[in-house]
């Protein structure tokens, strides 16, 4: 039911763009869109990676997404993009939604619910034809980073010599629901903010990203009684640590070339908190690939690594059924947040065979540390899992 009431609103947007082309010029309004359909299998049996495991599945990264773009004026604009999802940890809907004003070719304002221009791919995550993967490294592009937000930016586009610059700022909030490691997170963000410097020479790009939040407030499902039950008892120490309420920033330095017979790129990323269960993540990956005609191979190697401050339960046990109880249940949400220290290689190969159309095929070798989450979500009765497993997945994209 809820799948259908998502293509349901879903069409009747669509149905609304198409009836704006009665009150417009056919030049004023575009359609595009683009889909992918993507399987995978995991050779594990013990635990769960990406929503995989070890039966083939096309149900967890495939998509639709349809977008419009309406000409105003010469410099008004507005654009929509409707995303159908698949991935039962996303939700369907509306993806994009914004206005846009463009006094000159040099400077955009932009003012709706936008993209958080974090990464280099952040803009296009969800069009697998705009880049080599079938999955961009997991370490970075993940649901760490706040994905999209609601407020405005503003964007400068110019020139030194040979050298092109784009320099964008942005503000607004953020309000989402996030799935991780098998833990539910009510995420709201007052104040989000960021800029993103990025420039150009040739095939060569720099470019270097901030993004920050003042105040990050979050409720873990199903936390709340758990805190209310340790301030009542006096543990207010412990229960101060579960309280969701801080900063959080980020740091980004990446960093590519491309070529008509090869392409190496790289991307570094800092994330670093005052929220008191979070201390830092530290992840990158390195990828390289070479053209034979319309057939690009590729290999990757990604890795993070994350820390989190140690929590000390200082509830007696012995004492009381209830201490007993509160103590085992500290213990039991200190272990489910994740760790996720992963390193992963993959080997891949991508075909062009059509100007717009696309099939990729990789495997992804995934070690992650035993005793961590390592991004896997482990099966129940199976802590012996080793964290690590082998990853096969196979793409088409498709862009129109």
């Amino acid at each position: 039911m809820k799948n259908t009431s998502l293509l349901n609103n879903a069409l009747s947007l669509l149905a609304l763009f198409w009836c704006s082309v009665s009150f417009a010029d056919n030049n004023d309004i575009e359609f595009s869109g683009f889909a992918r359909a993507v399987g995978g299998y995991l050779d594990t049996s013990s635990a769960e990676y990406e929503g995989y495991d070890d039966s083939v599945s096309f149900s967890e990264k495939s998509l639709l997404g349809l977008q419009a773009d309406y000409t105003l004026n010469q410099y008004f604009s507005a654009s929509a993009q409707v995303l159908l999802h698949s991935d039962e940890n996303r939700e369907s809907g509306i993806e994009w939604l914004y206005i846009t004003y463009a006094p000159n070719d040099a400077l955009q304002f932009n003012v709706g619910r936008l993209r958080t221009p974090s990464l280099k791919y952040s803009d296009v995550i969800d069009v697998g034809f705009a880049y080599p993967w079938v999955n961009a490294p997991q370490q970075l592009y993940s649901s760490y980073l706040f994905s999209q937000y609601e407020g405005g930016n503003a964007r400068f586009r110019g020139r030194l010599g040979k050298v092109t610059y784009d320099i964008e700022g942005y503000l607004g909030r953020y309000n989402d629901d996030l799935r991780t490691s098998g833990l539910a997170i009510d995420v709201e963000i007052d104040t989000l903010y960021g800029g993103v410097l990025e420039l150009n020479y040739g095939g060569f790009q720099l470019r270097t990203a901030v993004t920050g939040a003042r105040k990050v407030e979050a409720q873990i499902e199903g936390v709340a009684p758990l805190i209310n039950g340790l301030q009542a008892a006096g543990f207010e120490d412990i229960a101060e640590n579960f309280i969701i309420n801080d900063s959080v920033s980020s740091f980004l330095v990446g960093a590519s070339y491309d070529g008509l017979k090869w392409y190496a790129s790289a991307e570094w990323m800092s994330v670093n908190s005052d929220i008191e269960l979070l201390a830092e993540l530290e992840s990158y990956y390195v990828s390289a690939g070479y053209y034979i005609d319309d057939v690009l191979l590729h290999a990757t190697y990604a890795s993070s690594s994350q820390s989190l401050n140690n929590i000390e339960n200082t509830i007696p046990i012995g004492v009381s059924p209830d201490l007993d109880g509160l103590f085992f249940a500290v213990e039991e949400l200190n272990s489910s947040f994740p760790t996720d220290n992963l390193d992963t290689i993959t080997l891949g190969a991508r075909w062009d065979f059509k100007t717009n159309m696309a099939l990729k095929a990789e495997v992804s070798f995934l070690d992650g540390e035993e005793g961590n989450t390592s991004f896997f979500e482990v099966k129940d009765r199976e802590e012996g899992f080793d964290r690590q497993a082998t990853l096969y997945q196979v793409a088409l994209e498709w862009v129109f």
